[in-house]
C-alpha cells in the first residue's frame, strides 16, 4: 500500500464515522477447540454506535517500521453497554500468520489499537418474506450478533457449515428461527450445495457469509437462477482459501482507489467485485 492509498483510507468517505481508538483485554477464554474468545474494554464516547448489530472492527495485529500496521477485520459478537466491553471470537488455524502471532502475544491487560466500528450489512427483514442465512465458522459471530436483536416478525432458516456442531448451542433459541447443520465433513465445500437443495419459499431474502468462492456462487445462483431481487441478496466473502488476509486487503484498497478516481466511493464498493 502506497502513501497516497494510506491517506485515502483516512478520508471521510472511507472512515464514515469510524474512529481510531483502543481497547484493553479483560478476558481470554477458549470455549471451543477452534475458538479463542477475547473480551476487552473499549475507549469510546459513542456507545450508541457500538450497540448496533453486526459491527466490524479492524484490529492492528503487527506494527511495521515503515507504513500502515498489518491489521485484521473481526466482527463484534457482543457489546456490553454497562461495562463498555466487546466480545470477539477469533478462529484458530495452524499457520503462523500475523493474526495468530498476535493472538499468542496478547494477554489480560494488553492494549490493542483498532479502527471502528463499521456497521456491516444485515439481512433485509421483511414480514412477508422468509430469511435464509448461510454461514460458516467465520460468520458465526455476525449471526449471533444479528440474532441478539432479531425482529419478532422475521422468520428465518439458518444453515451453519462448521466442523464443530457444538457452536450452534450458543445461538439464541427463537421461535421464528430454525437452525440447520451442514455436515462437518462437508463444511469446507458444501454450503453452496446445501443452499441449492433448499425448498425455496415463494418470498425469500438471503444473507450469506463464507469463503469468497462460494459467496460468488451463491450470489450468482440467487440472482440468475432464483431470480431474487438484488436488494434481497446480501452475500459476503470473508476469506479465500490459500490467500492471506493481507493480500485481500491490498486488493480491496486498490479497487477502492480506482472507484474514487472515477468519482465514486464507498457507497459503490462491492467486495465481491474485487478480483483476488
Amino acid at each position: 500500500m502506497n502513501e497516497q492509498q494510506t491517506d485515502l483510507l483516512q478520508q471521510e468517505d472511507h472512515m464514515s464515522g469510524m474512529q481510531h481508538t483502543q481497547m484493553t483485554v479483560t478476558a481470554l477464554t477458549q470455549p471451543y477447540s477452534s475458538i479463542v474468545r477475547l473480551r476487552a474494554k473499549v475507549v469510546t464516547e459513542h456507545l450508541e454506535l457500538w450497540s448496533l448489530p453486526n459491527l466490524a472492527i479492524r484490529i492492528d495485529v503487527e506494527q511495521q517500521q515503515n507504513g500502515r500496521p498489518i491489521s485484521r477485520i473481526y466482527t463484534v459478537r457482543h457489546f456490553d453497554q454497562n461495562t463498555q466491553e466487546v466480545e470477539v471470537d477469533l478462529v484458530l488455524h495452524g499457520s503462523e500468520s500475523p493474526a495468530m502471532k498476535w493472538l499468542h502475544r496478547i494477554e489480560v491487560g494488553s492494549t490493542i489499537a483498532l479502527t471502528g466500528p463499521r456497521v456491516h450489512v444485515n439481512p433485509r427483514w421483511d414480514a412477508q418474506k422468509k430469511c435464509i442465512i448461510l454461514a460458516d465458522d467465520t460468520a458465526l459471530p455476525a449471526v449471533y450478533a444479528m440474532l441478539q436483536q432479531w425482529p419478532e416478525h422475521a422468520q428465518a432458516e439458518i444453515f451453519i457449515a462448521t466442523a464443530e456442531p457444538d457452536l450452534l448451542n450458543e445461538l439464541p433459541q427463537l421461535s421464528s428461527v430454525n437452525y440447520h447443520l451442514v455436515q462437518p465433513e462437508a463444511a469446507q465445500q458444501k454450503l453452496f450445495e446445501a443452499f441449492k437443495q433448499i425448498e425455496q419459499p415463494a418470498q425469500v431474502t438471503l444473507w450469506a457469509a463464507c469463503d469468497r468462492l462460494q459467496a460468488r456462487q451463491i450470489r450468482e445462483y440467487s440472482l440468475k437462477q432464483l431470480k431474487l431481487e438484488k436488494e434481497d441478496v446480501r452475500v459476503f466473502g470473508y476469506w479465500k482459501a490459500g490467500v492471506s488476509s493481507s493480500v485481500i486487503d491490498d486488493a480491496r484498497v486498490e479497487h477502492y482507489s480506482k472507484l474514487v478516481e472515477q468519482g465514486n466511493g464507498l457507497k459503490e464498493f462491492d467486495d465481491l467485485d474485487v478480483q483476488i
